[in-house]
């Protein structure tokens, strides 16, 4: 499923930050009013953690259209969000090198609205219509449950390759159940806060936090186990032509992507092409994911 619907990038340039941040913009200014739109003139959510995160995006290969951002942000543990916003138990960090621990954030997915997703308030609603709405709604969460374990997935390559080992989530308990459930091994590591709902500070071992998903998903570890998870947006192909900005409301172009860049013989896989498919072993709510 990840690898035939989606390309996951890391954002390393200007353009793919742009893209990255209008997500945002889209998901937290727009739809959910967690920020003040009116702060972002140019349309990009940007604060003062970006200049010390790396940026990684997601889009269809069907579409072409950009549905997911999250960063990753490296630095002390003292010096990184979560630390102001909760309260990080530094007890259980010993052991640790605290000085390069990394924080995911700003998870958001703006998947494109049906007919079904807003039916006039006056429209009588039948058996038929509630299911209609009803495969929608499972659609949706089925789409962010894969994009966010793509992403997942893409900042833990990141962060081996740059050798961060722990990272910290402030993420709700019901979806801490979630990451479990799958096999990820996930850890409290502080007190519940209020931020935009209840979220506690959980942290993971990017290096041996995954032994559960080798019995409980098989097939989603050896998908974990891959070895490119993303790759950079500045080695999209034919990057003289004018970039899918289809975020920022921009033609919706396909643009092809080697699977892995160094492989330039090695084209992405056609959509008749039949991958091992994984099923999802759980679903996450849009209200439970892009509060990250």
């Amino acid at each position: 499923m990840l690898e035939q619907e989606y390309d996951f990038y890391l954002a390393d340039t200007d353009a793919g930050k742009s893209i990255h941040y209008n997500l945002r913009y889209q998901v937290y200014c727009l739809r959910e009013k967690f920020e003040d739109s009116s702060r972002y003139p140019n349309s990009l959510e940007q604060d003062e953690y970006d200049d010390a995160s790396a940026h990684f995006i997601v889009r269809s290969r069907v579409t072409g259209a950009w549905l997911g951002a999250m960063r990753l942000i490296v630095g002390p543990v003292q010096k990184l969000p979560v630390s102001r916003i909760s309260s990080v138990d530094l007890e259980n960090f010993a052991g640790i090198n605290r000085t390069k621990v990394a924080e995911a954030s700003r998870l958001c997915t703006l998947l494109p609205p049906t007919q079904d997703s807003h039916p006039a308030s006056n429209t009588p609603r039948g058996p038929q219509a509630d299911r209609a709405a009803s495969c929608h709604h499972n659609s949706h969460a089925l789409q962010m449950s894969w994009i966010t374990v793509g992403l997942i997935r893409a900042v833990r390559q990141y962060s081996l390759a740059h050798e961060i080992i722990h990272c910290l989530f402030l993420i709700s308990d019901p979806l801490a159940r979630i990451l479990r459930r799958l096999g990820m091994e996930i850890e409290p590591v502080g007190s519940p806060c209020l931020h935009r709902g209840w979220r506690r500070p959980y942290m993971h071992n990017f290096k041996t936090g995954y032994q559960a998903m080798r019995a409980r998903s098989p097939e989603l570890y050896k998908s974990f186990c891959r070895p490119t998870a993303y790759a950079r947006f500045s080695e999209l192909e034919d990057s003289s032509e004018a970039l899918p900005l289809a975020a920022c409301g921009g033609e919706r172009r396909p643009v092809s992507l080697w699977s892995n860049p160094k492989e330039k013989n090695h084209k992405p896989k056609d959509h008749g092409d039949r991958d091992e498919r994984i099923e999802a072993p759980f679903l996450i709510s849009p209200a439970a994911a892009w509060r990250f």
